[in-house]
């Protein structure tokens, strides 16, 4: 490894966890990997398995792997890459911890605060992550490694700032071979994308994550449309700027009539079974906590937003 590298852990060894830690590591960073129970165990004695299920590329890759963190155990940025509801578990032990840079790079809607309490606003950066797939037993199948993106991922201070940390990071996820960059924006980028996710995912996990069942179902097609179509007014009424304003524009404007078979065709490829549908069966549970955050934004709002509840009671 490069001796010039500071240190860099990764908590969370899933998909994106993984294909981060891997092309980290592979870059020559100094990396480590903090996993617990089984997932530990297999990351020690196996590696990092990672297979492309469009490319049918097949990789190893020995992480350093730990299973506690320390307070006095000091890295230049903790990368925190778990499920939005795991992450209270996990706040206690980073404030305890003294590492100055912990970037927060996962799903939330409801914005930096809880974060900036428990650790203090100078050490918290945001960050989002750049892989979809899923864990099968201890290989994870996923799209979006490193000198393969499938997309930009954004990363920012919490106030919008472009600072030397910040470019720092970004120029060590370039080195790695992910197409990260600056952003200005990253709380409402957040909200966004979380926010707009939540609907989707619930439809998906109503047909069991199956994408051509719910390719086939045009009421509920319909009903995601007009859900999705109240979530930037949510947003808005609670503070927050829609960004990238593209999608919600399109959704928002482009008739139903050309919507739902622009859907229908995305729901049928493989890539809406690898990046959506194994995300839904991998975590049900995150994808249950994204809508909690919604709606609890949407009784914040004070909007009726009647596709939002009659989506989210359904199957509920």
């Amino acid at each position: 490894m490069d001796p010039n590298n500071n240190r860099i852990l990764v908590i969370g060894a899933g998909v994106n966890g993984s294909v981060c830690a891997a092309g980290l590591y592979k870059a020559g960073i100094d990396v480590t990997v903090l996993a617990r129970g089984k997932r530990y165990e297999e990351l020690r004695e196996q590696g990092i398995i990672i297979e492309n299920p469009f490319k049918n590329t097949h990789s190893v890759t020995q992480v350093p792997v730990i299973n506690s963190l320390e307070p006095d155990d000091i890295y230049e940025y903790i990368l925190v890459i778990v499920r939005k509801n795991q992450v209270a578990d996990l706040l206690p032990v980073l404030a305890r911890n003294r590492s100055p840079n912990v970037v927060f790079m996962l799903n939330n809607p409801s914005g930096p605060d809880e974060f900036v309490q428990a650790l203090g606003k100078e050490r918290v950066m945001l960050g989002f992550v750049f892989a979809g797939g899923r864990r099968f037993g201890n290989i994870v199948r996923a799209i979006g490694e490193a000198g393969n993106p499938i997309g930009t991922n954004p990363l920012g201070e919490l106030d919008g700032s472009v600072t030397p940390r910040l470019t720092r990071l970004v120029g060590i996820f370039c080195k790695a071979g992910f197409k990260a960059k600056t952003s200005t924006q990253m709380t409402d980028y957040l909200a966004t994308h979380a926010s707009m996710v939540a609907p989707f995912a619930h439809q998906l996990i109503k047909h069991g994550c199956d994408n051509h069942s719910l390719a086939h179902s045009g009421a509920d097609l319909s009903l995601l449309i007009d859900a999705m179509r109240e979530v930037p007014d949510v947003l808005e009424a609670n503070g927050y700027k829609i960004v990238p304003a593209g999608n919600a524009n399109s959704i928002k404007f482009i008739p139903k009539f050309i919507l739902i078979p622009l859907l229908r065709l995305l729901l049928a490829t493989r890539t809406a079974e690898v990046g959506g549908a194994w995300h839904c069966q991998q975590a049900p549970d995150e994808m249950h906590q994204l809508g909690v955050e919604l709606m609890a934004l949407a009784d914040k709002s004070g909007l009726a937003v009647p596709a939002l509840r009659k989506l989210f009671a359904s199957n509920a």
